[in-house]
């Protein structure tokens, strides 16, 4: 038997399809009555939620800014916001940022790509990347999403907690890394056939 979504005006020429091979057919609904009524969870509006890591991509590059909070997302969105909003008041022509060199520390990564790029931040595009109450938890996985990133990260580092390198590959491959076991046992016989 052979379950298929209904579809009017498919669904009875593939049935009949389907019988002449001698296989049985019945359609269920696509969209039900309950699927479009009940909805047993409010969506959590993501400007409330509390210890998470986060993105906030610019709009004018494909780099984006990775961070990581404990207070409500919306406080921190809105404390980037404002000191960027302070530099790109203060924004400049290419060569008049070049002849400026003013030695101004900005208090976030986002207020230096706004002041040094001139680029426009994707404020209603920020994204919730992960959730995690443990504090230094939180930091390990906000620095494995800096280091996934790579280059299309606009932080000033690689977060307060970084993986060893040895983790690299396999956070850039979609392959599993083999174990250091299967390498010993391919090496030894490589080394058979060898002889």
């Amino acid at each position: 038997m052979v379950v298929l979504p209904y579809k009017e005006g498919l669904s009875q020429r593939s049935r009949r399809v389907f019988r002449k091979h001698g296989i049985q057919t019945s359609f269920k609904p696509h969209q039900t009555l309950r699927n479009i009524l009940v909805h047993p969870k409010d969506k959590r509006d993501i400007l409330q939620t509390a210890e998470c890591v986060y993105e906030i991509p610019c709009l004018n590059c494909e780099k984006s800014y990775v961070g990581e909070t404990a207070r409500v997302f919306g406080t921190r969105l809105k404390e980037h916001k404002t000191e960027a909003d302070k530099a790109s008041n203060k924004a400049f022509t290419r060569s008049q940022r070049k002849a400026s060199v003013t030695g101004e520390v900005n208090k976030s990564a986002i207020t230096d790509h706004v002041a040094e790029e001139n680029h426009v931040i994707g404020w209603d595009d920020a994204k919730i990347r992960d959730r995690e109450q443990n504090r230094k938890r939180r930091h390990i996985k906000e620095a494995i999403l800096i280091r996934k990133k790579g280059a299309n990260t606009f932080n000033r580092d690689e977060g307060n907690h970084l993986p060893p390198h040895t983790h690299d590959q396999p956070l850039h491959s979609k392959t599993p890394p083999t174990s250091s076991s299967s390498r010993k046992q391919t090496r030894s016989a490589r080394v058979d056939q060898s002889i």
